[in-house]
């Protein structure tokens, strides 16, 4: 089991390392964030939030599109920010996310002025601003050394943090569990969750999703709840891979 410390960091809901963490643990019961009926929904017309410009509708020769998060459409202009995207929307602890929102002005080397705008503007439900931006993994010193000539300009009083991501965050296997953490909030399976808590709460170390699936009432439900879990930040992987059915999970010590 050793070789699972050795992997990438672990994928639980909203839970990342290297960004900041503002929730408190709690328990599933006192989890608020439950399903809406279908007719106590209230429908809004979706807005470009604080956008500063929307990039092209996604078509088959490009990467750009949007998500709807608190209906407000979120821009994207490559696989990179659609996955961040992703990610960064099965977080419990952000209110707001705009795309291309801030302008931001800087010096180059020989004092040159210029401008840049961040790709994302994530306000927290406490109301802290990150200015995150994007780019690949190789461009990483490059961008960290923009962010820090930005933060030397008064114009980077707009935010309270920057932050650089790119594929390390946004992998394809972090999109993916992203995905099955937005599908597992559609449903309505309260008593199954509470039943698979009294579990895990019993579990030492490690588990397999597919043990988790063992002796219970209804599959597909039980499979729900393990995700539900992980949203909720009970479970984590330890691997940061993709999660199946043979996934070693871990009960995160705080639940």
């Amino acid at each position: 089991m050793g070789f699972i410390h050795k992997r990438k960091a672990g994928i639980g809901g909203m839970e990342d390392p290297t960004l900041r963490v503002t929730t408190s643990p709690m328990d599933f019961a006192k989890s608020t964030d439950r399903p809406i009926r279908i007719e106590d929904e209230t429908f809004y017309e979706p807005t470009h939030g604080l956008a500063l410009r929307n990039p092209l509708r996604k078509d088959k020769s490009s990467a750009k599109g949007f998500e709807f998060f608190n209906e407000v459409r979120v821009y994207f202009d490559s696989e990179i920010e659609h996955r961040c995207l992703l990610r960064l929307m099965t977080r419990r602890d952000i209110a707001e996310i705009h795309s291309q929102a801030l302008l931001f002005n800087y010096h180059d080397a020989q004092r040159k002025p210029h401008e840049h705008t961040i790709d994302y503007l994530i306000i927290y439900k406490d109301g802290w601003r990150v200015g995150i931006v994007i780019k690949p993994e190789r461009k990483r010193d490059e961008m960290e050394d923009l962010i820090e000539r930005i933060k030397v300009d008064p114009s980077s009083a707009q935010v309270d943090d920057f932050q650089f991501l790119s594929e390390t965050y946004g992998s394809i296997e972090a999109a993916e569990n992203a995905d099955f953490i937005f599908w597992s909030r559609e449903f309505e399976i309260d008593q199954e969750v509470s039943d698979l808590l009294d579990i895990v709460r019993t579990i030492n170390g490690y588990v397999r999703f597919g043990d988790l699936l063992r002796s219970c009432r209804n599959i597909d439900e039980r499979r729900v709840a393990v995700w539900r879990l992980i949203d909720l930040g009970v479970l984590i992987s330890p691997t940061g891979e993709r999660i199946t059915e043979l996934t070693y999970l871990a009960r995160n010590p705080a639940h």
